[in-house]
This record gives C-alpha cells, structure tokens and sequence, in this order.
C-alpha cells in the first residue's frame, strides 16, 4: 500500500479510536471485532430492509417510482445477500489467520458496506423532490438514524463504518450545498455536528472495546497459567486444595486432596470440615480452633488438626480464606492443607528427648530438677510432703567392663522394667545418668510403706537378669530423703539424700539408708578431712611405716611391706583405711601414691641387698601411661635395683579395665620389678587372672589366716593355694600371721614368706637397723660379724 494510503488509514483508524496494538494482540482484535460485526448481520440485514420498506413506501409522492422500486430492490438484494454470505460461510475459519483475514476473509462485507452506503446515499437528493412536511421528516428520521446505527453497530469495524457513512454523508453535503445557501449551511452545520458527535462516541466505544479484549485476553491467559500451576501443584506437591461451601461441606474436591483423606470424591462432598476432622467422635482443641475461625469468617493460617484416616492418626495443617459473592453474602472457604504427619512425630520426638532418657525412656536429670523443683514449690504454697530416693546400681561397672556397653544398655532397660512394677502412679522415675536414677514420691507416704518400697526395690534388682544367655547379678544402692523433714530447699534435699546413698553403699551395697541428721556431720566430718589431706604432703604429715616379711623355713627377713601413715597434727595417727578413700574419691591418690613410691625405693636404696620393698597400687592412681613413668623415674632417681621392687595389686584394679591393666603389668614388669597379687581368694576371678598375666607372688588374704584354727575348709583353700603355687612356680606369701601353729601349718604347706604381728608390727624407718641385727645376730659367725654390723649400721 502507498504511503499516503497507509498514512491516511492510520488517520481514520485513530479518528474512530482503534489505537495501535502490539503484533501479537493484532489478530485477536480483529477477530473478536469480527465476531462481534458478524454477531449483529442479521440485525443489521434486516434493519436495512425495515427502514427502506417504510421509507420507500413513506414516499408516496416520489415522481421518480420506477427508480424507487429498483433501489429499492438492489438494497433488499444486498441484504439478502449478505444474510446468505453470513449462513454459508464460517466466519471464524476465514479469519483464524491474521493475514488470510486482512486480505480476503472481511472483502464481502467491505463491499455490502460500501454498496448499501451507495444506495443509501440516494435518498439525500430525493429531499429535493419531496413537498410533503411528513416525508421530508421520515426521510430526515431515517438518515439520522442510519448514522446513528452505522457509528454504533458498526463501531468494531470502523472500516465497515467509513464504507457505509462516506457515501451517504458526501450525498447529505452535496444535497444542502445545492438546496440554498442560509438553509443548507445550518443543516450543513447541524449534520456535522451530529457526525462529530457519533464519532466521538463511537471512538470512545472502540477505546473501552480495544481495553475490554485486551484485558480479557490477559485474563485469560492468566486463568490458563493458574489452571496449569494448580494441575501441576496438584501432581507434583505434597499439599492439597480444599474448598468448601456456605453449609460447611466439600464442593469441588481435587484429587490430591480424595488421595491423601483416604475418602473417594463423592464421600468427601457428603462430608462437613467438622466431621472430616473429627477424630473418635469429639473434636480436638485445635479443631475447635479452626472451626470457630470458620464461624467467624476469618482467615487462618498452619492450623494443625488431627485426622484419622482408615483406623490410623495422621496430623493436617490446614490454611483457609473466606469466599463472598458480590453482594457481600458467606458462601464458603477456600485453602490449601499439607500432611504434618511426620514433622509433627519428629516435633514429638524432640519434645520426648528433651524431658526423657533415650535409653529407657524415663525422665531425664534436666526434667527431673523440674519436677523437683515443682514439688518444692507444692510444699512451699500448700505443704504437701513428698520423698526422694537416689539409687544407684552395685557392680554395674563390672558388667559393663566384662560384658560390653551393649550387654550395659540392655541391663540398665531391664531394671528400670523392674523399677516400673514396683513404683506407684504418684511416683516420678528418672535416670540421672549412668547407672544412677531417681524416684519423687508425690504425695505423703508412712515410713514402714515408704521401707516396703525400698526393700522391694532391693529384692527385685537382686534377681538374676538373664540377658543373651548370660545371666547377670547385681544390687542396689538406695538413699531416701523425706520433704519437709530432711529439707525444705531443692539443694537441702539433694545433699542429703546423696548422704544417704553414700551411707547406704558403705555399709555394704544392696541396702538402702534414711537420711539422718548425724550423717551431715559424717560429711562434714569428710569435706574437713578431704581439705587437710590436700595439704598433708605439702606439711610432711605423710610417712611410711615397713611391715617386715619374713621366709618361712628360717623366720629370717627377706624384705619390707611399705605402709602409708598420716600424722596429723591435731588428730593424730589417721589410718589409711579412713583416709586412702577419701584420696580416691578426690584424685589426690595419684600424687600421694607418687610420693609413696620415690620414698620407698629411696629407703630400700640404703637397705642390705637381699632385702626386697613392697608397694601397693590403688586403681585410680593404675594409669597405664603415668604409672610405668613413675615407676621408672623412682627407680632410676634411688639407684635401687629393680628386681628389689615389688607392686602389690588387687583384683578390683583388673576388674576395671583388664586388657589396659594387663598391658600396664607387662610393661612395669619389661622394667624389672616384680608384681604380686595381694588379698588372693577374696576375689571372685582370682583365679583366670592367673592364668592371664604370670604373676611373680601371691599374697593370700589374712582372713584365710585367722581361720586356720577354726575353720576345716579355710586349712583345705589354704593347702590348695599352696600346690597352685608349687605348679604355677609363683611364691606364696601369708599376711595376718599371729601365732605358733599358723606359722606351723603354713610352713607345712610349703609357703615363701610370713608377714604378721607374730614376727613385728610395722617400723619406723630407723627402727629398721635394730630389727635386722636381733633377728640375724644368732646365725651370724664371728669373724663376719663385725662387717654384717657396719652394714646394717649403715642402713
């Protein structure tokens, strides 16, 4: 197309308001103009036929009648010809292409267009030939009306409306300029401002009609994306749709939504939110929640609702908005739900393993001080009494050590199934940790029922557990407090029925104490003695006193038991039974044992060389690494031969780590020193430790001693520990020894070495010289005497 023409057709576009559209919305406009064009043919057919009937035959007075009838002819044959065009022909298969539409698929129209303006423009000049007052106003009637239609019915198409208006406007223009001068130009004038008028209002029409499509268009392709999200939320998401209706039951109903209710389609839409969400009947909480946000026609968000879905419990979250029709009135709820199921079992999880033991599923020592605390709290406001037991497993640790931590675990399950049996409803059991655990009893309980509680405690952890064919046996330690009476405050409480519990495993395990007020001055009494401890070594409190050993054939000494003694300096002479407990509760055994052992191989340096020292090892000071350097250190420090050098052990030191205590023995005896068994029989695998490590002596236990005039089976043990020896080539050593016959009976079954009262009590230090000259003096010949005595002099 020319320039011109191009410029001039845009010009008449914007004169009638078809603003310019992007190329991809240009077909769309033009189809949907067409079919609203198309939509308003017949109308338009017949409307034409309608106003040329009446006005041709208003034209009673026309001269020109033949040419009446054939005009009015050719227009009904173009009508009828375009209502035949417009039933024959598909009108959007010819214009669902943009180019096919712009180039032939609207041509038929523009041409019945521009043939019905032609012929409509005839009736202008017929004015000129009307005399008739009424005519002349039929005529005028039609002509403004045919404008009015024409910028209004054809506005879609304004190509349609220029086709069919230009004729007849230039007919109205050409006829008022050859009516007359005064009165054609005010009709003149008149016309154009009634046409100035329709296109106004015609281009503001397009306007609406152009944003109208546009806008539907973007609407629709909005829905279509939305239905795409929602089909792909509803395959690929977890979550789910959900709506309901103004009488609370499901309308439409998704299928993500039937899948995880377990329910089909038409099940659900039988079904109120309420009745969905109920679960045994009656409502939870949070559905009561939820409910009543529905009632007051809120939203709401991740409200989390229970549902039983095929006899199982599942957990919903569920969101939701109202829905209102336009005039404001409730006609349901739409929202999205999601399965918690899962995060609301880990949440559950959590909660659990916060306040209990994950082992035994009892509380645990953080929920304990809770309830601990809750109870004082009870006391305090309403005084309500309750009591505390601390218990504590005897011998676990050797269960654990010999049999494994799993073998521990299953052991630890086992008796707190036990614990559970035996405690009441009002009674709160927790593990502290370990082995220990703790029993609240929360209300006021008789001494005598709160005892039957304790003994029955003991007797059901005393029965063997049988665990993976192994059959195990332990005890129980028990410490009972009772809330007021032993104290009104959580750390009172705690204090003294930890007093209990230590009062209880000291008077021999698998018992159980009541806490009394003198045991508050054991503990100070305790606490006092730890704090002087501390500085014994430094103050030079702590001495060693030798327990002479003697050979059994000649009662000559062949070496010296190193003893520890604490001379304190207010209490006096402190026996290592009372104070080497509390140096192993504290860790000060380790520097006290140190020391022990550098002051016994300094004195042995300076003793005869025949004369051995003996010195016994506790087990927490038995460190595998630290133990061999001490050793080492005090050997090379004192110059004192290794082989002088004896390491008394007991079994409890094996017992706790055997494989690493083994280890640790190998290596001290790689240096040279010998290592004895000391209190051999008294342990219950005396015996296989023999057979794991080559022991260099064995110390029998002085019990075994004081029974020999006694007790027929005590002589027996003893004359079998003496043929042990003999076939295993370890020497045997009898501690407690106090009279003749003990000493007899010994020697008959072939012991090495007596030590007791009946040869000396322990010595001091300097008292060590005089001891060796009265008991070798006799058996010494004369010419050697005085170089024995310069020695002995000398040590």
């Amino acid at each position: 197309m020319p320039f011109e023409l191009q410029k001039l057709k845009d010009r008449l576009h914007s004169l009638v308001g078809n603003r310019p559209t992007p190329e991809t919305q240009t077909s769309l406009l033009l189809l949907e103009k067409f079919k609203m064009t198309a939509r308003l043919v017949p109308s338009l057919m017949i409307g034409n036929i309608f106003l040329a009937s009446i006005t041709f035959l208003s034209l009673a007075s026309f001269p020109f009648s033949q040419a009446k009838n054939i005009t009015y002819l050719s227009l009904c044959v173009i009508c009828f010809s375009s209502l035949l065009l417009w039933r024959n022909q598909s009108l959007e298969s010819q214009i669902s292409v943009s180019d096919k539409l712009r180039v032939k698929g609207d041509l038929p129209f523009k041409i019945t267009s521009f043939a019905l303006g032609c012929i409509w423009a005839l009736l202008p000049p017929a004015l000129t030939f009307v005399s008739n007052g009424q005519e002349l106003v039929v005529v005028s009637a039609t002509l403004a009306g045919i404008f009015c239609v024409a910028g209004f019915a054809l506005t879609p198409t304004p190509v349609f409306a220029v086709l069919f208006i230009a004729p007849i406007l230039a007919s109205c223009y050409a006829t008022l300029y050859f009516w007359g001068a005064s009165q054609g130009l005010i009709l003149a004038i008149a016309l154009t401002l009634y046409i100035a008028f329709i296109v106004s209002t015609a281009r503001n029409h397009t306007k609406s009609l152009v944003r109208v499509v546009i806008t539907g268009n973007e609407l629709a392709k909005k829905q279509k994306t939305i239905s795409l999200l929602l089909r792909d939320f509803e395959q690929h998401s977890s979550d789910w749709l959900w709506e309901i209706g103004n009488d609370y039951k499901f309308g439409r109903v998704f299928d993500r939504f039937s899948e995880v209710s377990g329910r089909s389609k038409a099940e659900l839409e039988s079904l109120t939110l309420s009745e969905l969400i109920a679960v045994k009947g009656e409502p939870h909480p949070t559905s009561v929640v939820l409910m009543g946000a529905i009632e007051r026609r809120v939203s709401f968000t991740d409200i989390q609702v229970p549902v039983l879905i095929n006899g199982t419990n599942y957990w919903w979250s569920m969101t939701g908005t109202p829905d209102f029709d336009d005039s404001g009135s409730f006609i349901g709820y739409h929202g999205v739900g999601s399965d918690i199921t899962l995060q609301k079992k880990s949440d559950e999880r959590i909660n659990f393993l916060a306040h209990h033991d994950a082992l035994t599923g009892l509380f645990n020592r953080a929920h304990f001080t809770e309830l601990l605390n809750q109870n004082v709290s009870r006391l305090e406001r309403y005084g309500a009494p309750f009591s505390l037991m601390f218990l504590d497993l005897d011998y676990f640790k050797t269960v654990n050590d010999t049999f494994g931590h799993p073998m521990g675990d299953k052991l630890l399950v086992e008796a707190t199934n036990r614990l559970r049996k035996i405690a009441n409803s009002s009674a709160s059991i927790a593990r502290l940790g370990g082995d220990e655990f703790a029993i609240i009893l929360q209300k006021a309980i008789p001494t005598r029922e709160l005892e039957q509680i304790a003994n029955a405690i003991l007797e059901a952890i005393a029965q063997p557990f049988e665990i993976d064919g192994e059959k195990l046996q332990i005890g129980v330690s028990i410490g009972v407090a009772l809330a007021p009476h032993h104290g009104t405050r959580p750390d009172q409480l705690l204090r003294n029925v930890d007093l209990a519990l230590y009062r209880a495993k000291e008077s021999g395990r698998n018992s159980f104490r009541v806490f009394e007020s003198g045991m508050d001055s054991v503990a100070r009494e305790r606490r006092a003695l730890e704090f002087d401890l501390r500085y014994a070594l430094e103050g030079d409190e702590l001495e060693l006193s030798y327990q002479p050993l003697v050979g059994a054939e000649d009662n000559k000494p062949v070496g010296f038991e190193a003893l520890l003694r604490w001379n304190h300096p207010i209490r006096g002479t402190i026996s290592p039974a009372e104070f080497i407990p509390v140096a192993e509760s504290t860790g000060l055994i380790s520097s006290i044992g140190e020391w022990v052992i550098r002051e016994a191989c300094r004195v042995a340096a300076t003793w005869p060389d025949y004369l051995t020292v003996a010195v016994n090892l506790s087990a927490p000071q038995f460190n595998k690494d630290r133990i061999v350097d001490v050793v080492s250190s005090a050997l090379v420090d004192s110059g004192l031969r290794p082989d002088r050098l004896e390491l008394e052990i007991t079994e409890s030191l094996l017992i706790d780590r055997p494989d690493e205590a083994i280890a640790t023995l190998v290596r001290l005896k790689e240096l040279g020193v010998s290592i004895a068994m000391d209190d051999f029989g008294t342990g219950y695998s005396s015996l296989s430790y023999l057979l794991k490590f080559p022991f260099d002596k064995i110390k029998i236990d002085k019990s075994f001693i004081s029974a020999i005039n006694t007790d027929k089976a005590a002589c027996d043990v003893l004359r079998t520990i003496g043929s042990l020896g003999k076939s295993l080539n370890v020497r045997i050593t009898a501690e407690g020894v106090e009279t003749a016959e003990q000493v007899e009976f010994l020697r008959a079954i072939a012991c090495d070495q007596l030590q007791g009262y009946f040869f000396a009590k322990p010595l001091h230090v300097k008292d060590i010289a005089g001891f060796l000259l009265s008991s070798v003096s006799v058996s010494i010949p004369k010419n050697d005497s005085d170089g024995f005595e310069k020695n002995i002099l000398a040590a």
